[in-house]
C-alpha cells in the first residue's frame, strides 16, 4: 500500500493523537489540525517526525481553514465537542457548522476522501444486539451531542466526493482517554454503580483496534457512501468490562441501581448544574443514567467483510495495555497505593 497524505482534525485529542501515531507508523504523511487553544501533549512522541505537520485552526471559523485540505488524499474529521450534557448551541457550532466548513474547504479543492468519526449515540438506545449500523434508525433525541452528530452525518452524506462514516463502538477506550481515568478513579473508591446489575452488553473499541479500522475506511476503494461500526470482537456485559478493569486497578464495582432510578437521578443532577449555570462536568448525567440500562451492541461484519478489518487485540488485552501505557494514569495509580 502506497503512502498517503492525511489531514486529521482534532489531532491532539484522544482518538486523533492515536490515529496520528498509527498513520505515521504506517509510513503516511499527516497534517494535524489542532484548535488554537489545543495542548500538544498527546503528540509528544511524534512531534519531531518530518512527516507530521501541525496547523492551528478553529473548525467553527471557516476563514481559519483556508487551504487546510490542499495536497491531502484523505480527510479524517475527528474533531468534535464531545460530552453528554449541555445546551445545543455549542454542539451545533462545533460539530455541525465545523463539519460544514471543513466539507466546503474540501469540496472547493481536490475533493479528497472524507471520513467522519461519528458516534453510535446517533441511535436511540432501545436495546439491541448485533444490530446493523446501516439499518438501525438514526433516531436519538438527546443529548445535544447526539443531535449534532446526526446533523454532521447528514452533511457528510451530501458531499460530492467520496465520504465514509465511522462510528466507534459504544465505549472507545485507551491511554490518554480522560473518560477512562474518571472510570478508574470511581472504581478505586467503589463509587461507580452498575445499572440493572450491569447485565446489558456493549461494543468496546480499544483505540489501537479503532485507529487501524479508521485507516482501512480511509483507504479501501469502492466504499463511498457507506457507514461502519469499528469495535472489538465479542459482546461483553458492563459487569464483565468494569469488573475486569476494577481487578486491574485494585478497585471494586459499586452497588446496582434500577434503570428508572439511574435515569431520574442523572436528570436531576444535570438539572441542578444547569440551574447554577456551571460548565463543570456533573457527577451523573441523564445520558449516563441510561447508558448501561439496555443492550447497545452492533454487528461489525460490514467492517470485516468490506474493509478486511480484524481487531488485533481483545478488550481485556486492551484494558491492560491502556493502563500500562497511560503515563499520568499509571503515576496516579502508583501514588494512590
Amino acid at each position: 500500500m502506497r503512502a498517503h497524505t492525511f489531514l486529521v482534525t482534532g489531532a491532539h485529542g484522544f482518538i486523533g493523537s492515536h490515529l496520528v501515531e498509527h498513520l505515521l507508523r504506517q509510513g503516511h504523511r499527516v497534517r494535524g489540525l489542532v484548535s488554537p487553544w489545543g495542548d500538544l501533549g498527546n503528540l509528544n512522541a511524534v512531534l519531531e517526525s518530518d512527516r507530521l505537520e501541525i496547523v492551528r485552526g478553529d473548525i467553527a471559523d471557516g476563514e481559519q481553514l483556508q487551504g487546510v485540505t490542499e495536497g491531502v488524499d484523505v480527510v479524517v474529521h475527528a474533531a468534535a465537542l464531545a460530552r453528554d450534557w449541555g445546551p445545543l448551541a455549542p454542539f451545533l457550532r462545533t460539530n455541525v457548522e465545523g463539519t460544514a466548513n471543513l466539507l466546503e474547504e474540501a469540496q472547493a479543492g481536490e475533493r479528497p476522501r472524507f471520513v467522519l468519526i461519528s458516534s453510535v449515540a446517533v441511535h436511540r438506545y432501545n436495546g439491541f444486539v448485533n444490530a446493523s449500523p446501516r439499518t438501525t434508525p438514526r433516531d436519538a433525541t438527546s443529548p445535544a451531542y447526539a443531535l449534532s452528530k446526526i446533523g454532521a452525518e447528514q452533511l457528510v452524506e451530501s458531499y460530492p466526493g467520496e465520504a465514509v462514516i465511522v462510528r466507534p463502538g459504544l465505549w472507545p477506550f485507551g491511554s490518554r482517554d480522560p473518560q477512562l481515568a474518571r472510570v478508574v478513579a470511581a472504581l478505586r473508591t467503589g463509587r461507580l454503580p452498575l445499572v440493572n446489575g450491569g447485565k446489558a452488553v456493549l461494543n468496546t473499541a480499544f483505540v489501537l483496534n479503532l485507529v487501524a479500522g479508521i485507516e482501512l475506511a480511509a483507504l479501501t476503494p469502492g466504499i463511498a457512501g457507506r457507514s461502519y461500526v469499528i469495535a472489538d470482537e465479542g459482546a461483553p456485559t458492563w459487569r464483565e468490562v468494569l469488573g475486569e478493569l476494577a481487578g486491574l486497578v485494585g478497585g471494586a464495582v459499586g452497588y446496582s441501581l434500577p434503570d428508572w432510578l439511574a435515569r431520574g437521578a442523572g436528570a436531576g443532577v444535570e438539572g441542578l448544574f444547569r440551574f447554577f449555570a456551571t460548565d463543570s462536568q456533573p457527577p451523573l448525567t441523564a445520558y449516563q443514567g441510561r447508558l448501561m440500562a439496555r443492550d447497545v451492541h452492533f454487528d461489525i461484519s460490514h467492517a470485516r467483510e468490506e474493509l478486511g478489518y480484524r481487531p488485533a487485540y481483545g478488550w481485556r488485552e486492551g484494558l491492560a495495555w491502556s493502563l500500562r501505557n497511560d503515563v499520568q494514569l499509571s503515576r496516579w495509580l502508583r501514588d494512590s497505593e
